[in-house]
């Protein structure tokens, strides 16, 4: 697959050598964008050198320059080797195709971190470091998108700009500490100025870790590795989700384990798995705040402990997603047991204020009879939820062979926008081969610049996007398309990250700022994407 994109970028480069060559004159702005361009390209397919050549020509020019270059002038930034070189790095990274495609991430086993921070210069640098050290890593400029960020996310760990904090707002750092206390998510404080008052301030309100800037590089990796492996060890050891009182995510293959045992031993003819979702529940949170959402949370599992069965298990499966093991039941069975809860939930009236509000939630269940795999019951339960919420939310339905047909429908959708064509192919074929992101079916869509992909028929209500955005793109910049997405669609259900080959921090300053979740810098391994994108879903989107 490798030989189609560099047959494609060869010809471009020689197509560009040919029009230039027949000009009297190129401007300096032309030169930039075709250079920018090789840089990211060359590099996102594997030939470093001739990204590294397009790097050292942008290095002399300039964005909005305004010089004219004659055909003896321009051509010094291209070098005689460059077909040599070309094919020598062509050949190197067949032999690795084959391997690459056999190589599979445990998204689980990578650390987290959510970084809140306002030096540009400091999030990239240290992003980069710690994905070089294979942790993933998000961002955010202020508190309250930091703080989105956390109940969005789920990070191991926060890494916060300690100015920010002094001067954010009283109810947004209570907030943050209450619900890292609550989670047991280690913070770390950072400052450029670490003076001992502001550490006596910051241990007073409960933390403990507090650094200077600039961040040694060999000690911050263990440090990282003791925090998270301390809170690990805790966790590992408490069965009961701090917020709700309901199991853990951990103890669900246990749970399930146990039921199809007494299955297989006769003891029961069938048991039910339901997956439940409390309905719109981003909304409570945007509406009321927080706070309100982890009322919503409490009051749900609190209902369904006290009306369910001694031997049925509610677990916290993530976010607002619960599940439900219902023993020795039939669908009917189920169905009842959650009719009932679902009564005694939708009349719960909660109050944010002087406003009251209802909460609603749908159910997806399988029932099973013998020896299935754990994996097979939660993809089978998931698929009833999401046919669920198509259905209009605040129902339960059961996984049968017609749902699945009905679901031949992708769930996710990912969109390329990029200018470049070598790039957008290059990222649609991989997901269209590979056919899934984040452990779910995926349907790929792409666009050649930012006003197509804007006035295209491409959103739908309630489906889950993934949005990767080239930030220099004609007729339209992605920093201005990203501003019109937000402002057209908000932030449900749709991630941006931005691709972005730029020098400087004001891209990525404004683009943080803008709303995206993430950013990729051009050159990229389309496979790191790919994994990137797939932690970001499953975190997002479970």
């Amino acid at each position: 697959m490798s030989k189609k994109y560099q047959d494609m970028l060869n010809q471009r480069i020689e197509q560009t050598v040919m029009e230039w060559s027949a000009k009297d004159a190129v401007t300096e702005d032309e030169c930039y964008r075709f250079f920018h361009g090789l840089k990211g390209t060359a590099g996102t397919i594997g030939l470093t050198a001739l990204s590294e050549q397009a790097d050292n020509a942008l290095s002399v020019l300039k964005e909005d320059g305004k010089r004219v270059f004659t055909t003896n002038e321009w051509r010094q930034f291209f070098t005689p080797s460059q077909a040599d070189v070309f094919m020598q790095e062509a050949a190197a990274i067949d032999q690795l195709e084959e391997l690459q495609d056999e190589m599979e991430v445990h998204f689980s086993e990578i650390p987290f971190i959510l970084i809140i921070e306002r030096d540009v210069e400091f999030i990239k640098r240290m992003k980069s470091f710690l994905e070089e050290q294979e942790f993933q890593v998000i961002t955010a400029m202020t508190l309250g998108k930091g703080l989105e960020h956390y109940y969005d996310l789920s990070p191991d760990l926060l890494m916060v700009d300690l100015d920010l904090l002094s001067e954010g707002e009283d109810g947004l750092i209570s907030e943050m500490m209450k619900k890292a206390r609550k989670d047991l998510t280690p913070i770390t404080l950072v400052s450029s100025e670490l003076t001992d008052e502001k550490r006596i301030a910051a241990y007073e309100t409960g933390m403990l870790d507090v650094i200077g800037k600039p961040i040694n590089e060999n000690i911050i990796i263990p440090f990282l590795k003791n925090r998270l492996y301390q809170r690990n060890m805790i966790l590992g050891q408490i069965r009961n989700d701090f917020l709700t009182g309901a199991l853990k995510r951990d103890c669900l293959d246990k749970e399930i384990l146990n039921v199809t045992k007494k299955l297989v031993e006769g003891e029961m003819e069938s048991a039910v798995f339901a997956m439940i979702d409390l309905d719109h529940f981003k909304n409570v949170n945007d509406s009321y705040g927080h706070p309100a959402g982890d009322e919503v949370l409490k009051a749900f599992a609190k209902i369904i402990t006290e009306m369910k069965d001694p031997s049925d298990k509610l677990i916290r499966f993530g976010g607002e997603e619960f599940s439900v093991v219902i023993p020795n039941a039939t669908y009917e069975e189920a169905e009842v047991k959650i009719q009932t809860w679902r009564n005694a939930f939708n009349a719960h009236i909660f109050t944010s204020g002087e406003q009251e509000f209802n909460v609603r939630f749908s159910a997806g269940l399988l029932e099973w009879h013998g020896i299935m795999h754990t994996k097979e019951i939660l993809e089978s339960a998931d698929k009833a939820l999401y046919y669920a919420k198509e259905k209009g939310r605040n129902c339960t339905v059961r996984y049968t062979e017609v749902i699945r047909l009905q679901l031949a429908e992708e769930q996710m959708v990912l969109i390329i926008v990029d200018d470049d064509e070598l790039v957008r192919e290059m990222l649609k074929d991989h997901f269209e081969r590979r056919g899934k992101v984040g452990g779910r079916s995926v349907k790929v869509q792409a666009y050649a610049n930012g006003v197509d992909f804007l006035q295209g028929e491409w959103y739908e209500a309630g489906r889950k996007y993934m949005i990767l955005l080239d930030g220099m793109m004609p007729k339209m910049d992605g920093i201005e398309v990203l501003s019109k997405l937000r402002e057209a669609y908000g932030t449900k259900n749709i991630l941006v990250s931005m691709l972005t080959a730029r020098q400087g921090d004001q891209e990525v300053e404004r683009a943080l700022g803008l709303g995206a979740d993430d950013y990729m810098v051009k050159p990229f391994n389309v496979r790191e994407v790919a994994s990137r994108i797939d932690r970001m879903m499953e975190r997002m989107f479970s």
